[in-house]
C-alpha cells in the first residue's frame, strides 16, 4: 500500500507519466490531483480505449464492446474513480460530488465545471500539488 501521502510523493515528468501515476495510485482516494494529471489520464484512457476498440473490431469483427476494450475499461475503472476524487479534492470539494454525474445531463455539466477549475491553495485534503514537494519526501520512480 502506498499510504496516505502517496499522491504527493509520486513524481512525474511527462504526459504519460501522469497516466501511469494514476495506475500506481489506483486505490488512493486521499490527496489531490492537478488538472494536468486528471486530463492526461482522461486523454490516454480515451486513446487506449479507442485503440483497443479498433483491435477488437479488426480481430473479432465486433461492433459491440469487445474483449480487449472490456478488459481495459475494467482495469481503468478504479484509477478513474481515484483520480476524479483526488481532482475534486484539489478544487476543495469532497469526492462524493462525483455522484452528481448521475443526474441526467445537468449533473455531468456541473461535474465538468468542477473538474476544470484551478487548484485551490492548501486545504483540508492536503498541500497544493502545484507547489514543490516538501524536503525529504520520498518518491516512487
Amino acid at each position: 500500500m502506498l499510504g496516505d501521502t502517496a499522491a504527493a510523493n509520486v513524481e512525474t515528468t511527462s504526459a504519460f507519466g501522469y497516466f501511469t501515476k494514476c495506475f500506481q495510485l489506483y486505490c488512493v482516494f486521499q490527496g489531490r490531483a492537478r488538472r494536468r494529471e486528471y486530463w492526461f489520464f482522461i486523454l490516454f484512457t480515451t486513446l487506449f480505449s479507442f485503440g483497443f476498440g479498433m483491435l477488437d473490431a479488426i480481430l473479432f469483427d465486433a461492433t459491440d464492446v469487445g474483449v480487449f476494450s472490456l478488459i481495459f475499461n475494467l482495469v481503468a475503472l478504479l484509477p478513474s474513480i481515484g483520480v476524479t476524487v483526488r481532482r475534486l479534492h484539489d478544487t476543495g470539494r469532497s469526492g462524493w460530488w462525483a455522484w452528481i454525474a448521475l443526474i441526467p445531463l445537468v449533473g455531468s455539466i456541473i461535474l465538468l465545471v468542477f473538474l476544470v477549475q484551478d487548484s485551490h491553495q492548501d486545504n483540508d485534503y492536503g498541500r497544493n500539488p502545484k507547489l514543490a514537494a516538501p524536503a525529504g519526501a520520498t518518491t516512487i520512480a
